[in-house]
């Protein structure tokens, strides 16, 4: 775990220091044949629909492709979920993932790391999730004036709570084995809250956040950060003992296919309120719409 938390640091490190490389590589890839002949084809055979879905939408035909990469994320993550579901309900990853790994952890942990789990399990805990939320939320909406954060924060909590909830009511799985835990939780196991949790509210703030976050390197220390927290919170589930790995796995799926699913909504209405406004007809107007836009 130390060492893989090591290399993703060293990878975003990497990431933020080599900006002019990126986009220059980006560059070079545009202007290679294949690459236009690749845009070309696609330019063809969906200029026309994409033009409709802004209109159907109110929104760009820049801001509905993107919406249209969102809602195929979230079926993505989706489908990932339910193939795992499937597997937990029909007990085919016990015997050869779930509970070998689970036996595994608990016979090779470190006093040290256990102690550090315990500790840091918390960031995952309801309680936790939601002073985060609020503390990020409202501070985004002082820097942006606008509510917009606050409900999309809300939503983004109290919808997946309503879905973890009634995922493990109809689930319905055991915990591990009380001789595996080195904590006490009750409550069924299968998706984990800690996980869907930490990854809704780690994606769905990281993107809140990045309308305040302008520069390069603060938004992939930002992203990265999100990440890293969300995968330890998700660990320490298994390492402690209280979540076969499925239930956390399933968890990260849900809790981003939720997460991202706010995120287009929240995209499509800013569009759609920045498309709706009047062209600005004073240089001053130019100003304050190019701000809104940044946000």
């Amino acid at each position: 775990m130390v060492a893989a938390l090591l290399l993703w640091c060293l990878v975003f490190i990497w990431v933020a220091r080599h900006h002019a490389f990126l986009v220059a590589a980006m560059a070079r890839l545009r202007a290679t044949g294949a690459a236009g002949a690749v845009s070309s084809w696609a330019t063809q055979r969906f200029s026309r629909p994409a033009t409709r879905l802004a209109r159907l939408l109110s929104v760009d035909v820049t801001a509905a492709l993107g919406l249209v990469l969102g809602v195929v994320a979230v079926a993505l993550l989706a489908a990932g979920f339910t193939e795992l579901l499937d597997d937990v309900l029909e007990g085919e990853l016990d015997s050869y993932v779930d509970r070998p790994v689970t036996q595994w952890v608990a016979g090779h942990r470190d006093a040290w790391l256990t102690g550090i789990f315990k500790v840091l399990t918390h960031v995952g805990d309801p309680l936790s999730l939601v002073v985060i939320v609020a503390i990020v939320s409202a501070w985004v909406c002082w820097r942006i004036r606008s509510w917009l954060p606050a409900v999309l924060g809300l939503s983004g909590l109290i919808g997946v709570g309503v879905v973890l909830v009634v995922a493990k009511w109809i689930v319905g799985r055991s915990r591990p084995p009380s001789w595996t835990a080195v904590i006490v939780e009750d409550g069924f196991s299968f998706p984990s809250g800690h996980a869907t949790g930490g990854v809704a509210v780690a994606v769905l703030l990281a993107w809140m956040a990045c309308w305040v976050i302008r520069g390069w390197t603060a938004r992939v220390v930002l992203w990265g950060s999100a990440v890293a927290a969300a995968g330890i919170v998700g660990f320490s589930r298994v390492y402690l003992g209280v979540h076969y790995l499925s239930d956390v796995v399933a968890g990260a799926f849900l809790g981003a296919a939720w997460a991202i699913g706010v995120i287009v909504v929240g995209e499509w209405w800013g569009n759609r309120r920045r498309s709706a406004r009047p062209a600005p007809t004073s240089g001053r107007g130019v100003q304050r719409q190019d701000q809104t836009r940044q946000r």
